[in-house]
């Protein structure tokens, strides 16, 4: 994979400040391109996917698809314009594994550390930082390598039923979102008692567990990397509230978020 991911060639990239709105509410572009919210959520659409996304979220659009977009708040975002170089059959076979559209990180941390040195090197132009630029859209992407590879891992536990396979894959790409046990459960035609009994029979753990386990990753890392109140987080993580989100993390890891914050945050 790396060797193929070594054909990528940067034509453009742009950090923006904060704005309130997309220059172009839609446009179509020759080659490939990711667009990332760092502050803020826009909607998007893509052919027929529609959606919102945030950080810790990167569409990924194909050349000659039309982009629409539109942000929700206060918005800054980064722009990456690229080609794939050599389109030989190895760079056909990796391209043919990578979704288009909203790609959703699981481990935040690792995706927070690459867009802190995007913000290093965004407003840099000088040629040898155009290199680095060029690494990390490499690293960008080879992290949803890693998380795709180890996300069908995972799966394979739960090969001998669809079901359950199908649930695990919402939660991994819905984990941020409001979900309940009881949407889960009617997606599958079964009751709630028959769904977690199901789930935690092929995964090991229940639903709400291996949810919380994607949420509290998410958690850490912005309790870490950023300056983000309680409240903000647990927007961000698919939570009500600060509060809630404060009690689900002590029982989790038996510290309080901000007592975590103080311990690790450098």
């Amino acid at each position: 994979m790396l060797e193929q991911l070594m054909c990528i060639h940067l034509i453009r990239w742009y950090q923006t400040n904060t704005k309130r709105f997309f220059m172009l509410s839609e446009d179509t572009y020759d080659n490939w391109v990711i667009l990332a919210a760092d502050e803020g959520r826009f909607e998007y659409r893509l052919g027929k996917e529609i959606g919102i996304a945030k950080f810790g979220d990167i569409i990924l659009c194909p050349p000659g698809v039309p982009l629409e977009r539109r942000a929700l708040e206060q918005l800054s975002f980064l722009f990456i314009e690229f080609h794939w170089g050599d389109m030989n059959e190895e760079v056909q076979r990796l391209l043919a594994t990578i979704p288009r559209g909203k790609i959703s990180f699981h481990r935040i941390d690792r995706y927070s550390t690459i867009y802190s040195l995007i913000r290093e090197f965004s407003d840099i132009d000088m040629p040898h930082h155009w290199i680095h630029k060029q690494h990390l859209l490499r690293d960008i992407l080879y992290l949803y390598i890693i998380e795709h590879q180890h996300q069908e891992s995972a799966n394979l536990v739960a090969a001998k039923d669809p079901i359950v396979r199908k649930a695990a894959s919402h939660l991994q790409n819905h984990a941020f979102e409001p979900l309940s046990l009881q949407e889960l459960a009617d997606q599958a035609a079964l009751s709630q008692s028959q769904f977690s009994r199901r789930f935690q029979a092929s995964m090991g753990v229940t639903p709400i567990i291996y949810l919380t386990g994607i949420r509290m990753q998410k958690a850490q890392s912005l309790l870490i990397n950023s300056e983000l109140n309680l409240d903000n987080i647990a927007q961000q993580c698919g939570y009500q509230n600060g509060f809630y989100l404060s009690r689900v993390f002590k029982k989790r890891y038996g510290v309080s978020p901000s007592q975590f914050r103080k311990t690790y945050q450098i």
